[in-house]
């Protein structure tokens, strides 16, 4: 079903979750920041651990993984 160019019975996700238990003035505040962001919370949340793994791999916090049936495997 679409209600003005949003699907409505979408499927859940198989994605793996996380869980996080904020106090109330964090949870209030990460709200407000994606809002303003024009993004929903989880979606908002994504993209800023999204960013913190790029610039953890940039820095060498942590190591970069390689694609499973990579060519270097494959040729091993």
């Amino acid at each position: 079903m679409t209600v003005q160019g949003f699907h409505t019975d979408l499927m859940p996700s198989d994605k793996p979750r996380v869980t996080v238990y904020l106090d109330e003035e964090t949870k209030n505040d990460l709200e407000k920041l994606a809002k303003a962001n024009e993004r929903p919370v989880s979606n908002f949340v994504l993209v800023l651990i999204k960013e913190a793994i790029s610039r953890a791999k940039s820095n060498g916090v942590i190591a970069e993984q390689h694609q499973s049936g990579s060519d270097d495997e494959k040729n091993s």
